[in-house]
């Protein structure tokens, strides 16, 4: 009897030894998985605003060749009424940026594609994160707020450029002005005063 209390007793802290190991393995596992998972949220943070940035400029770009495809089709027009010779100039400069947009257009919908991708596989990383309660703020608004300052930046920017150019178009109305008014006081070189004396 004695002999079965021993041996109970032995096969209680074996099992006792075996489920502390278990439970400190499972806390070492659960720690690095957390780990891990913070270090791909990090490199997920850079891949996706990278790919947000080339979005960005992408659609910019998109943008810049839609304005000068515009630009060139009123050439065009302008040409074949004034009978140009460099009609057909402006002709293969549309389609080459109709091209251009077309491997644009393409480049962009793969970027989207990478970003679709990268943001299903983050999914679980996403929710481990939330689970152990730590907070983070999602790359995904990173990019957004990246993308809105960016844009109010070169609106700023544009909006400064505009306001020298309506100084610039304000002096020259202004010396136009004084030019006329100078024009019409004076005939064939001689002030009107001079004139009519």
């Amino acid at each position: 009897m004695r002999c079965i209390g021993m041996m109970e007793e032995l096969v209680a802290e074996g099992c006792s030894a075996i489920k502390s190991r278990h439970d400190k393995t499972n806390e070492e596992l659960a720690d690095l998985r957390l780990q891990v998972h913070q270090e791909y949220l990090e490199a997920f943070r850079r891949l996706y605003k990278t790919l947000g940035q080339l979005v960005y400029k992408k659609e910019k770009r998109l943008e810049e060749i839609d304005r000068n495809i515009r630009t060139t089709h009123i050439q065009l027009e302008f040409a074949i009424e004034t009978f140009d010779p460099n009609a057909k100039k402006h002709s293969d400069a549309k389609k080459e940026l109709y091209k251009l947009r077309a491997q644009v257009e393409e480049e962009l919908e793969m970027l989207k594609d990478k970003m679709a991708q990268a943001l299903e596989m983050f999914g679980p990383t996403e929710d481990a994160l939330n689970q152990a309660g730590i907070e983070f703020v999602h790359p995904a608004e990173e990019v957004e707020d990246g993308n809105l300052t960016r844009r109010s930046k070169m609106v700023e920017y544009r909006a400064h450029l505009a306001k020298q150019e309506e100084v610039k178009i304000a002096a020259e109305r202004e010396e136009l002005k004084r030019s006329k008014t100078l024009q019409s006081q004076q005939y064939r070189g001689k002030t009107v005063q001079q004139i009519t004396q």
